[in-house]
C-alpha cells in the first residue's frame, strides 16, 4: 500500500484577461464558471466544469483542447475562471484523478477517472481558493 496526503494550496482566480498574471508553475487547475450573484452583484465561482494538469498550469489551461467546450458551456454575462493548485511531477495525474472521482465536473464526462480511481488511498486537504471543492476528501483505489 502506497497511501498518500496531498495537500496543495488553490491559487487564484483568473479570468481570461488576468491569466497572464497566473502561476505557471507544474500544478493541476480547476476551471470554473463564474456569475453574478443576484444578491451581491458580484461575481463569483458558480459550477466547477473541468480539472487538467500540466507541467506549467498556465500553459494548460491557454492550450488545453478542451477549451471550445468551456466557453460552450457559459450564459451572457457569464466568464471562466481557474485556480491553479501547484504539484510536482510525482503526484499531478494523482491529485487530478482525486478531483475529478471527487468532484465530478461536468465537462470531465469522458475522463477515466470519474468512475476509476487507479491510485492507492489518497486523502486530499485543500487551502486557498477552494470554492465547490471539498476542503478535505480520500479517494480509494477503484481498479
Amino acid at each position: 500500500m502506497n497511501d498518500q496526503i496531498l495537500s496543495p494550496k488553490m491559487l487564484g482566480y483568473w479570468d481570461d484577461d488576468g491569466l497572464n498574471e497566473a502561476t505557471d508553475e507544474p500544478g493541476v487547475y480547476c476551471v470554473y464558471r463564474a456569475a453574478k450573484d443576484p444578491e451581491s452583484g458580484k461575481m463569483e465561482v458558480q459550477e466547477l466544469l473541468h480539472v487538467g494538469e500540466s507541467g506549467s498550469a498556465r500553459y494548460g489551461i491557454q492550450h488545453d483542447e478542451s477549451r471550445p467546450r468551456w466557453e460552450a458551456s457559459l450564459q451572457p454575462e457569464e466568464a471562466l475562471w481557474y485556480a491553479i493548485g501547484p504539484c510536482g511531477k510525482a503526484n499531478r495525474e494523482r491529485l487530478k484523478a482525486a478531483l475529478i472521482n471527487a468532484h465530478k465536473p461536468r465537462l470531465d464526462a469522458d475522463s477515466p477517472y470519474l468512475e476509476r480511481f487507479p491510485f492507492d488511498r489518497t486523502t486530499v486537504h485543500l487551502y486557498g481558493r477552494k470554492e465547490k471543492l471539498q476542503a478535505i476528501f480520500t479517494v480509494e483505489r477503484q481498479d
